[in-house]
């Protein structure tokens, strides 16, 4: 079960890795010749009055430095001019290893016939002037006709030892892996099997002397004896099973005689009424009622006898009107005789937030899955670019361009955060809790948003309350949250348009952020589905990204809310607490904002 997965996940691993390896190396050959293509200009037309040998010295004279360049700015690379009119390789860097090959001509079979002949550029693998290469050519065409080619090569011994070591580091990894998963597995067997056997005995001995007690284990297994320990006291107790089973049921129980006194209520329905049995018992049960209009299914079957099944009502409670679902049903003794109603009732309000968020946990596991699916794809172009913009940083000399690469660095190890979340997305998240601000994150955020195309179209219209404090959370996640509702927003917006966006504290607990647009808007069809994993209206959408944001800011303790009408704009709003440790009915205060 173990080595399976591995062996499967390495070779995946490493076929892919070659394939990215051959990629990376083509398009940075084909990068090479774009580049001595822009350089080359119309320089071939150079010299056109001297003889064929004077005119190759003079061309190579006059252009070997731009190869020469490129050579020594991409170690291992071979690169070179080749005329047409001339038949005959202009310069090929690095020159002081293949200067001896100017002025020679290629082969009637050379590819680079071909490719002058057809126009089209070509990726070669094999033995030709410089050896065993991976060559990539391209046609140098001027005012519609072809008069060369370029060409950008390395050698295959390079790229073959580069993949060798690729193919070493992966077959560690997984040895490492599958060797300390296979010690992990034996410990823990031998301790379960350990456990199993206290826990049989001390089962073995309960039936016959029920003061016998499981010794405290520890992690899932100590949970099952102090749950033995818990059932050994209970059947100790001298308790009937019906008011056992009355007294821990889910659903309110209430009992009245037939004055309609109240003669039972159990402890559901006292959290559910908002009145305590001793208040009530003897009382009239009407008394419960906060008005005098409303009409009790209880009282109907006590006078009438007609029962109910789960009949919903609106029920007058002691500080507040909940929606109920009430059974009712008359109470006979063993003489059949009358003695009073009996009610069950349960708020469906807290049953369907349950019904919500068990439907929720499901989807919210199910993407899990699928991350984990693609997390390995993801990685392996998000390496590419890594290193790319790492070599742009080190090249860059421009300060502001360096800062935006050094936040596009920033932002790929953020993404590599992200997937290392989805791939546990299915189980509870711990979060990386540390003092962040909101507005900075804010203004990262708008940094990566505001684009040249983007800002053209769109004004971004902020407002920020500078006094807001710092807060406990996870600022990469919240980044997400906000890039997510930020792209959103723009893409809602077709064609010019506003953003406006606000940040505000909310009394000293809580800090708010709205986000609002006026794009589109949301139809009503499908406002109770944009939460959903994988709903999406966009053709090229995942539907990821509302689902992954509500996840994170419930793992903050906090809310997340929208209000939208079509072709008039959306309106998000974050309410966010200040300390996670901090208890708070965040539902309520965000009712209660006009933010």
């Amino acid at each position: 079960m173990v080595t399976i997965p591995i062996l499967t996940i390495g070779y995946f691993v490493e076929s892919e890795g070659k394939a990215a390896l051959l990629k990376e190396k083509q398009n940075k050959l084909f990068a090479v010749t774009h580049l001595l293509d822009r350089q080359l200009g119309d320089d071939f037309a150079l010299y056109a009055n001297l003889p064929r040998a004077a005119r190759i010295q003079a061309l190579n004279q006059h252009l070997s430095s731009r190869t020469e360049q490129i050579a020594t700015s991409f170690p291992g690379v071979g690169a070179g001019y080749y005329h047409r009119q001339l038949d005959a390789i202009i310069t090929y860097a690095p020159k002081n290893a293949y200067q001896s090959n100017v002025g020679l001509s290629i082969s009637v079979d050379h590819p680079g016939r071909h490719v002058m002949t057809s126009q089209q550029n070509q990726v070669v693998w094999g033995k030709q002037v410089r050896g065993n290469i991976m060559n990539v050519m391209l046609p140098i065409s001027r005012n519609g006709e072809i008069i060369g080619y370029i060409w950008a090569n390395e050698l295959s011994e390079d790229i073959s030892q580069q993949a060798l070591a690729m193919d070493l580091r992966v077959i560690i990894v997984l040895a490492v892996g599958l060797l300390i998963s296979i010690c992990l597995i034996i410990v823990f067997s031998r301790r379960l099997s350990s456990d199993i056997e206290v826990i049989k005995h001390g089962l073995a001995a309960l039936p016959q002397n029920l003061d016998t007690q499981l010794p405290a284990l520890t992690g899932e297994m100590g949970d099952i004896t102090s749950s033995v320990n818990a059932l050994a006291r209970a059947l100790r107790e001298t308790r009937t099973l019906n008011d056992l089973i009355i007294e821990n049921a889910a659903d309110g129980v209430i009992a009245v005689d037939t004055q309609g006194l109240v003669t039972l209520m159990n402890p559901t329905a006292e959290a559910t009424t908002g009145y305590r049995q001793d208040e009530l018992l003897g009382k009239p049960y009407s008394t419960m009622f906060s008005t005098s209009l409303f009409h009790s299914p209880i009282l109907e079957t006590l006078e009438k006898g007609t029962s109910f099944v789960a009949r919903e009502v609106t029920f007058p409670a002691r500080h507040r009107t909940i929606e109920l679902s009430v059974t009712t049903s008359q109470i006979f003794n063993a003489n059949n005789e009358l003695i009073g109603a009996l009610v069950i009732l349960s708020d469906l309000t807290a049953r369907k937030e349950i019904q919500r968020r068990m439907a929720q946990a499901e989807r919210l596991a199910a993407l899990g899955e699928l991350m984990a699916g693609v997390a390995h794809e993801v990685r392996n172009p998000l390496t590419a670019i890594k290193g790319y913009a790492q070599i742009l940083r080190e090249l860059e000399t421009d300060p502001q361009r360096q800062e935006y690469l050094r936040i596009i660095l920033k932002e790929i190890q953020s993404i590599n955060a992200v997937i290392q979340q989805l791939l546990d997305f299915a189980r509870p998240q711990t979060g990386k809790w540390q003092a962040v601000n909101l507005n900075q994150i804010l203004n990262d955020c708008l940094v990566l948003i505001k684009t040249k195309g983007v800002e053209a179209r769109i004004d971004f219209l902020t407002r920020v309350d500078h006094s807001l404090t710092d807060i406990e959370a996870d600022g990469e996640m919240l980044k997400q949250v906000i890039l997510n509702i930020l792209i959103n927003a723009v893409q809602a917006i077709p064609a010019r348009g506003k953003i406006f966006i606000r940040t505000r504290r909310l009394g000293d607990t809580h800090q708010i952020l709205r986000i609002k647009d006026n794009g589109c808007g949301i139809s009503e069809q499908i406002k109770s589905k944009i939460f959903d994993p994988f709903y999406t209206t966009k053709s090229s959408g995942t539907g990821l990204g509302l689902a992954i944001s509500q996840r994170i800011i419930n793992a903050h303790q906090g809310d997340i809310r929208f209000t939208s009408h079509p072709n008039k704009g959306t309106t998000f709003t974050l309410l966010l607490p200040v300390n996670q440790t901090q208890e708070s009915d965040h539902e309520t205060k965000l009712a209660n904002t006009d933010c």
